[in-house]
């Protein structure tokens, strides 16, 4: 299971901002209300730079919306990105029931590294585990249950939780759907290899004006695989504009 997030370690936040986030936690675990105050009241506990990923997020969303295909959560690993699209789904597109979401994880860390990737304490073979079979079974039923709870949740059921390597199970996908195309993939994969292959093959799915997005594209010495993996292969042999969030520098995207 996993022992530990990067943040809690790797931080430019000054000891002041690290203190006062350790309250903000702290209040948040003994918070008094009532369960559905708690659930109404989750902005009083929402730290700026949470905020501004989400904000990454739905900036991109708003992007594909008037675009066909399915949205692809690469790396997904707790799935919080995922179920932000569905609940975005909800908010820019309520009658759109095409727009389903595919998350492909192991659930059981980091894999493929190779002698192209900097392993370091939090980006190595296995970090970042979540327990393999259980915490995809998990995300599944959380997924259907927002899906459940938004605007028409009669209809759900429509998103996918794919465990495994996703050098195996995105081709897998499409060949057993092989009518998918994309509109927006989000990359958090951080190993060479299986960014390049997976890259590659939603790359060939993805619609024009559809988007790519990569989480540490630009992180440089911290996580370099897709830094790596875009100097070495895209940048100069892919047709693309690239772009970065406005809110959460570190989100960068590619449209086809």
């Amino acid at each position: 299971m996993s022992t530990g997030h990067e943040s809690s370690v790797l931080s430019y936040s000054p000891s002041d901002a690290l203190e006062s986030r350790k309250e903000i936690f702290d209040i948040m675990q003994s918070y008094k209300a009532t369960d559905e105050e708690k659930e109404r009241s989750l902005g009083l506990f929402l730290r700026g730079s949470l905020l501004a990923r989400m904000l990454g997020v739905a900036e991109i969303y708003q992007m594909i919306v008037s675009l066909p295909g399915i949205i692809m959560d690469i790396g997904t690993w707790r799935g919080q990105t995922a179920v932000l699209c569905e609940n975005l789904r909800a908010i820019y597109e309520p009658l759109h029931f095409n727009r389903r979401i595919v998350c492909f994880d192991t659930f059981e860390g980091y894999a493929g590294f190779s002698d192209k990737d900097k392993s370091t304490e939090f980006h190595k073979e296995g970090t970042y585990d979540l327990g393999g079979e259980d915490y995809s079974k998990f995300l599944s039923r959380l997924l259907v249950l927002h899906e459940r709870s938004n605007a028409m949740g009669n209809y759900n059921g429509k998103h996918k939780v794919i465990k495994g390597d996703c050098r195996v199970e995105i081709p897998n996908f499409f060949t057993e759907n092989p009518g998918e195309f994309v509109s927006l993939a989000f990359f958090d994969v951080n190993s060479y290899d299986p960014t390049l292959k997976s890259f590659g093959d939603v790359w060939d799915r993805l619609v024009p004006g559809g988007i790519v997005a990569f989480w540490q594209i630009s992180r440089g010495v911290a996580v370099q695989a897709e830094g790596q993996v875009y100097a070495d292969n895209i940048l100069t042999k892919v047709p693309h504009k690239i772009y970065r969030s406005s809110t959460y520098p570190g989100l960068c995207y590619l449209v086809k």
